[in-house]
């Protein structure tokens, strides 16, 4: 009987903790983009120029799968790769930087297709002289915490997967944006996941 009842307390102790070191938290998918930012009317015209339709802002999704019903605040974690281009007038010496972004986001609920942005504006990309979103951008890499416990890394790419580049050189914070900072709040508020309104913005690793 003695044994019988440690083996069931092993069990599901095991079984706890395999439950336990499951994630609960899962990076579907990144995609990188380059967008006009939207724009508004007023009620009452006022005359302004026309935006150049060459400004285009750098958009970085990444999609999320949460098991639980709902998941109070999540840690999602942004490391890109950004080349600079030959219209660039000023570069760093190795011609790239690592640019990088925490965005706390809050009551999400259950589903597979959570998604948490971050932005470059257009007069950044500009002045890292992109030609093209693929040779500008070519790698991402995205870590997500729930209560404080890694859940999923993912890169966008398998060209240099496992390869933690943004170990290499120090990255720069405070460069991306998260969706408050950006005009795609608050048109856009229904589809991407809200962002914690306090200590929840862009900020160094």
């Amino acid at each position: 009987m003695f044994t019988r009842f440690v083996f069931l307390v092993c069990f599901l102790t095991a079984g706890t903790w395999a439950w336990a070191q499951q994630p609960v938290v899962q990076i579907k998918k990144i995609e990188t983009t380059l967008e006009a930012a939207p724009r508004y009317q007023a009620s009452v015209q006022i005359q302004k120029p026309q935006p150049d339709s060459n400004r285009k802002w750098l958009m970085v999704e990444a999609e999320l799968e949460t098991l639980p019903d709902w998941c109070e605040e999540l840690q999602v974690r942004f490391y890109v790769v950004a080349n600079y281009g030959s219209q660039a007038r000023e570069r760093s010496p190795d011609g790239f930087d690592i640019l990088s972004a925490n965005v706390a986001v809050v009551n999400v609920p259950k589903g597979r297709k959570n998604v948490v942005p971050v932005f470059m504006d257009a007069n950044t990309v500009r002045k890292y002289g992109a030609i093209s979103k693929d040779q500008f951008v070519p790698q991402v890499a995205v870590m997500v915490y729930y209560r404080g416990v890694l859940q999923d890394t993912q890169w966008m790419t398998n060209a240099r997967k496992g390869e933690r580049f943004w170990e290499q050189k120090q990255p720069i914070g405070g460069v991306l944006l998260n969706l408050l900072q950006s005009p795609w709040w608050p048109a856009f508020s229904e589809y991407y996941e809200q962002v914690k309104p306090m200590g929840g913005g862009v900020a160094a690793p």
